[in-house]
């Protein structure tokens, strides 16, 4: 004979469904990414630019592993440079926080091999001029 399940059994039950987001090991956690642009040949951050990263630093906690992601368009010199050193200017930012002491950073230079918007060879394209952070 089946006995009906009791009213703190399916809450339990519930519950732990509830916090299945939360839980990484289960696979269902997605890493965060956002874009922090620059203007043509310049790897310094904007004041708009700053303040995202300001409220991006707010939202990392001490456990997460951080990547950026240097991109450039195909009209500027020296891509691959230009796209690190925009990494390593975000890093900097970032590294000035207190908060973000214990958080793993990684910086890559992808030059123009990964641009949002695909053009031809000399076009100023500024959505390809970013860092790309992505938060694990």
């Amino acid at each position: 004979m089946r006995h009906a399940p009791s009213r703190r059994s399916v809450l339990q039950f519930a519950a732990g469904f509830s916090l299945l987001p939360f839980v990484p090991a289960l696979g269902s956690y997605r890493p965060r990414a956002l874009n922090i642009f620059f203007d043509f040949e310049s790897s310094e951050l904007t004041k708009d630019a700053a303040e995202l990263a300001d409220t991006l630093a707010r939202e990392i906690l001490p456990s997460a592993r951080v990547t950026l992601s240097g991109n450039a368009d195909t009209a500027e010199t020296s891509p691959d440079r230009i796209s690190y050193a925009r990494g390593n200017e975000l890093l900097k930012h970032f590294l000035r926080k207190q908060s973000l002491a214990k958080v793993r950073f990684n910086v890559v230079a992808n030059g123009i091999s990964k641009p949002l918007i695909r053009t031809g060879p000399n076009i100023k394209e500024p959505q390809n001029r970013r860092v790309e952070v992505v938060i694990e």
